[in-house]
């Protein structure tokens, strides 16, 4: 009876070990899920929000002229948990990549435009952010936006720093008929790849 009794004992310590395994890769799958969600939100309200702040720095200003990642954060139109120091001009997003924010031409004028650029996104995030209604009208100020599966937030932003901008699936362009905003899902799942360094570059006037 008593050897009965341990082989019981050891089989239900089996069946538990085996269902605490089961329920923390579950619970690490959900975990890492909803961390890579909320992310991905963070990095459409950081965009929201350097934006807003950048366009509130420059209100009283005819151009953007001087505006840059070092200025951007000495101003304050980034909050200090997208950066480690004031000694460098690395700002960094939800994910970790890099933001790259620089002036633009607009209608044949220098600096009458500003870009925000983000990299190191993974393909849900960067989806999110291209398919984003980031404004049509003339209030919000935005121009265009520019998607790649490269990775690279400031080459991204440098395509977008031209006044001609040429319409290809992976640019949007407000009014557009054909390149419009917000980016198609057929074209976001098209500009962004299946790895985790996708970047994004939205252009402001």
């Amino acid at each position: 009876m008593r050897v009965n009794e341990q082989g019981r004992s050891m089989i239900e310590m089996l069946g538990v070990l085996a269902i605490v395994g089961v329920l923390s890769v579950g619970g690490i799958a959900g975990y890492s899920k909803a961390m890579n969600k909320f992310k991905t939100n963070k990095v459409i309200d950081q965009i929201n929000m350097i934006s807003t702040n950048i366009r509130t720095l420059y209100s009283s200003q005819r151009n953007y002229n001087g505006l840059n990642n070092q200025l951007a954060k000495k101003a304050g139109a980034v909050s200090g948990d997208m950066f480690s120091s004031e000694s460098n001009d690395t700002i960094t997003n939800a994910f970790q990549g890099k933001i790259t924010i620089l002036t633009g031409n607009h209608n044949g004028q220098e600096d009458a435009a500003y870009i925000i650029g983000f990299d190191g996104l993974p393909k849900a995030a960067c989806v999110a952010a291209a398919t984003t209604d980031w404004g049509g009208d003339v209030g919000s100020g935005f121009a265009a936006m520019i998607v790649s599966g490269t990775g690279d937030g400031s080459a991204a932003a440098a395509e977008l720093k031209g006044s001609d901008i040429s319409a290809k699936s992976s640019i949007a362009i407000p009014g557009d008929p054909s390149n419009g905003t917000p980016m198609s899902i057929v074209n976001a799942q098209t500009s962004c790849s299946n790895n985790a360094n996708n970047a994004i570059a939205l252009k402001y006037i």
